[in-house]
């Protein structure tokens, strides 16, 4: 299964110059609990990998990107289409904006933080809106001034 977990503003924005422009610690413990279920295989493309400065502690660390330069801590993926087509476990697509849309249509589910503000991000999740339904969602939460929910969208049958 191939789910896609990202947080985002009102206009889907989720980055702004290479960073997270909003701080959400029970979002951040959200993000870690969840993708490392399932195997806690993750796929991450190499600009957002960069932004990490490490790999993630217990999962395993995906990184698409161009170069065959080995990263320590992960497996570098240099063929999408071919890593999809014989990864037999759970995956975790967790940014960036590229690897989002280029799994879009792949996804089985989607773990969306909705974040009810603005932030004037330059990086963006791909619609989703007309192939995915809204199967769950949270009460509304709060925190550091921030209204958030947690969502879950599956492909419309």
């Amino acid at each position: 299964m191939i789910r896609h977990i990202v947080a985002f503003d009102r206009k889907r924005g989720f980055a702004k110059g290479g960073v997270i422009p909003w701080y959400i610690p029970d979002d951040e413990a959200f993000f870690s609990t969840e993708t490392k279920k399932y195997g806690g295989n993750v796929l991450v493309g190499a600009r957002t990998f960069e932004t990490f400065q490490h790999p993630l502690s217990e999962r395993k660390n995906y990184v698409l990107t161009h170069s065959s330069t080995p990263i320590p801590g992960a497996v570098v993926v240099n063929d999408l289409q071919k890593f999809l087509a014989e990864f037999q476990e759970d995956l975790w697509v967790i940014g960036g904006a590229v690897s989002f849309e280029q799994t879009l249509d792949v996804a089985d589910e989607l773990y969306i933080t909705k974040i009810d503000a603005e932030f004037g991000c330059d990086r963006f999740y791909p619609e989703y809106e007309d192939k995915f339904e809204l199967v769950q969602e949270s009460q509304p939460k709060s925190q550091n001034g921030f209204n958030f929910v947690y969502t879950v969208y599956r492909p419309k049958r």
